[in-house]
């Protein structure tokens, strides 16, 4: 007799959605966790979901997806998204909208993703309604892990995976993230210099070991989505930084503005240091300065829309990380300053077309951090199908594999705000519903 009807691998929202599934479809369900926590990179998360238009979610999900993943699994996805907030309402959940159709939100360089897109400003955003302000991601995981204490699920903690079968099972659905901990996998795949992590250090590419192993073929592997942060003394993970006042601009080493920093969508600010303008002086160096005045100093923290997987909590005034060193006072004006205020003043950015709305004049004190990219979240795994189904390079399905969430995600080259987690319920509760269902075909 196998240990269980279905293995899953990795205790964050995906292996929990996955093992919830598995279990009320009537599955002997085991989780084996190769950190001694669960919660993946959930608890360090906005906590943000999103739900498209009915009408347009398949054609919104199959633009975004830019001929990467097949519609099909656009389809599922949008049915999975349609049906989210009930499932997670039967979990114990409540949600309110974060942004209403129309609105933009508690925070308009967040949402919404992808404006002008098939669904665009119609798309609208939940967070649960009993999280403080900040803590979205914690509550979410919360409710989940109760949910899978509260079925008797088995989680083995402290138990890596380094073979399929060493767990014996009849099904075994991947759920143990992407490779944004994996130095040399970031160096061989991702499009990008040298990046920092947000999340936690369990993410080295798990799925992609396992997977290959069994035959399976990969997807996305040159796709991630990520933050410009600082790398603060003592502490592994980078911390994702975001600006929350319009009085703000990123200059690279030489000291040159590279892009329209309020022009990309949130996931992908990472691409302004490939898609440079050839025609404009300079190339981008790293280190990038985020240099700002005393409004947007005091118009929020700058980590904590985003968080990082540290033990440590951001001042909400940023003054405890000015007194630290880690935020710069200037004592000299960037020569970049000229041409940025010129341009807010004017309404128009000749250099790279940033929108009048996003720009307001430095006036005062000046400060600056030191930024470099780091990886939120990678997209590139094993491929797989609308059942969640590991797919070999053919295209066939390897009996008896899955996979949902980070490893392996939908996202290709675009990401929608939100779409991380929203990947890991949705095709965690296919994993693990297909899973128990070839599990008992097994038995029988």
């Amino acid at each position: 007799m196998p240990d269980a009807d279905v293995l899953v691998v990795g205790f964050g929202p995906a292996g929990a959605a996955a093992a919830i599934a598995a279990h009320d479809a009537g599955a002997h369900v085991v989780v084996a966790e190769k950190r001694p926590v669960g919660g993946g990179n959930a608890v360090v998360s906005g906590g943000f979901l999103f739900e498209p238009p009915p009408e347009r979610a398949v054609a919104h999900l199959d633009s975004l997806f830019f001929g990467k993943t097949p519609r099909e699994v656009a389809e599922a996805f949008a049915e999975g998204l349609l049906a989210l907030k009930a499932w997670l309402g039967r979990l114990g959940s409540g949600w309110i909208p974060f942004a209403p159709p129309g609105e933009l939100g508690s925070f308009p360089h967040l949402v919404p993703s992808w404006p002008n897109a098939i669904a665009g400003r119609e798309a609208t955003y939940y967070w649960v309604d009993h999280a403080p302000e900040m803590k979205r991601g914690p509550a979410l995981w919360d409710l989940l892990e109760t949910n899978v204490r509260e079925r008797g699920i088995e989680v083995r903690f402290d138990t890596p995976l380094e073979r399929l079968g060493a767990i014996d099972a009849s099904a075994t659905v991947l759920a143990c993230g992407g490779f944004e901990a994996n130095d040399y996998m970031k160096d061989a795949y991702l499009p990008l210099p040298p990046t920092g992590r947000v999340g936690h250090d369990g993410n080295t590419g798990d799925a992609i070991t396992l997977a290959t192993s069994a035959g399976a073929g990969l997807w996305h592997m040159s796709e991630c989505f990520g933050w410009f942060g600082y790398d603060a003394p003592g502490h592994d993970a980078t911390f994702a930084i975001d600006f929350h006042g319009p009085s703000h601009f990123l200059v690279d080493a030489d000291g040159n503005r590279f892009c329209d920093e309020t022009g990309y969508d949130v996931h992908e600010r990472l691409r302004s240091l490939v898609n440079v303008k050839p025609l404009v002086p300079g190339h981008p160096r790293l280190p990038v300065f985020g240099v700002f005045d005393e409004a947007t100093l005091d118009a929020g923290p700058l980590n904590g829309v985003v968080g990082t997987a540290n033990d440590y909590t951001w001042s909400a005034d940023n003054r405890s990380e000015l007194d630290a060193g880690w935020i710069t006072r200037l004592d000299e004006a960037p020569a970049a300053l000229t041409q940025f205020n010129r341009a807010a003043e004017s309404s128009l950015d000749d250099l790279f077309g940033r929108r009048a709305s996003h720009m307001r004049p430095l006036d005062g004190n000046l400060y600056s951090i030191e930024l470099h990219p780091a990886v939120a979240t990678t997209s590139g795994g094993p491929r797989r199908n609308a059942k969640a189904q590991v797919l070999r390079r053919d295209g066939s399905p390897v009996d008896g594999l899955y996979a949902a969430g980070g490893a392996g995600s939908v996202w290709g080259p675009f990401t929608q705000h939100g779409g991380g987690l929203t990947d890991a319920l949705v095709f965690g509760q296919v994993a693990g519903r297909e899973a128990s269902a070839y599990a008992g075909s097994q038995s029988r």
